[in-house]
């Protein structure tokens, strides 16, 4: 049974608002009531129903899978309303609509849902969520606008994470898997967008900004090398192709390079 077909509050006789005190008292409470050897006479029945109550336990008393099954029961309920006859949503509720798709796997929805939220003037995703859901939704956003191949947009929504976790004490939910992608972005998808030399080197010169190696930013500045060449600066090529070198001696992949700016003759 799916945590969609049952609700968990209501196995444990809850509110919504139950406290994980609350919680923790109910689950005792049912938990010997519903204990197959004080239903002798009913013990499968019983033990179905403590398995309900095991599972129910399980979510609720746990704040990240709680606040998960939370917003995947507005989900369902939203995603009921939708679709009646006639049915109407607010702005709030559209708006709070794109994490609950997100959370449900249905991202063509939820991009849909934000790109004409955000066509209108004015429009901020972020006064509609508490802190941490809005994190989880534009984190979810940039991965979903990522894998339809809208880098651009996912690289903004990425700085915008960057930049909110970057500087203590902020908690650092997405910190480092941001940066990881970021620096995917800016060194393989968005060149190949770049609408010309001076926009991919300023994609390239973006990972430089981040902390990295001198592995990674010998290969960077090879790469940069490269679109000055290609431009046919030269010179700027071969000062920058040098400061990879020095980094890096060993560095990989350059013989064409090396062969086009005059290192092996």
């Amino acid at each position: 049974m799916s945590d969609l077909q049952q609700d968990y509050y209501e196995v444990l006789n809850l509110d919504r608002t139950a406290s994980q005190s609350d919680i923790k008292r109910a689950f005792r409470k049912l938990a010997k009531k519903y204990h197959p050897d004080t239903n002798p006479a009913r013990p499968n029945a019983a033990a179905k129903r403590l398995k309900e109550v095991i599972a129910a336990y399980r979510v609720l008393s746990n704040e990240r899978e709680r606040a998960r099954y939370d917003v995947l029961m507005q989900a369902s309920s939203s995603f009921s309303r939708r679709n009646e006859p006639g049915g109407s949503r607010s702005l709030d509720a559209r708006a709070k609509s794109i994490l609950e798709d997100l959370l449900r796997a249905d991202g063509r929805q939820a991009l849909a849902t934000y790109d004409e939220l955000a066509s209108k003037n004015g429009f901020s995703l972020q006064a509609y969520y508490e802190v941490r859901d809005y994190l989880d939704c534009v984190f979810l956003l940039a991965e979903q606008l990522e894998r339809t191949g809208r880098n651009r947009e996912a690289a903004a929504l990425y700085e915008d994470l960057y930049d909110r976790e970057k500087e203590p004490p902020r908690h650092r939910y997405f910190f480092d898997e941001v940066k990881v992608r970021l620096k995917k972005l800016y060194s393989r998808k968005l060149p190949r967008d770049a609408r010309s030399a001076g926009e991919e080197i300023a994609f390239y010169k973006r990972i430089l900004e981040f902390d990295v190696d001198r592995s990674e930013r010998a290969f960077i500045l090879k790469k940069i090398a490269e679109v000055h060449m290609r431009e046919g600066h030269i010179d700027k090529a071969k000062n920058i192709f040098q400061q990879a070198l020095e980094l890096k001696p060993g560095l990989k992949g350059t013989a064409t390079i090396r062969e086009r700016l005059g290192y092996d003759q």
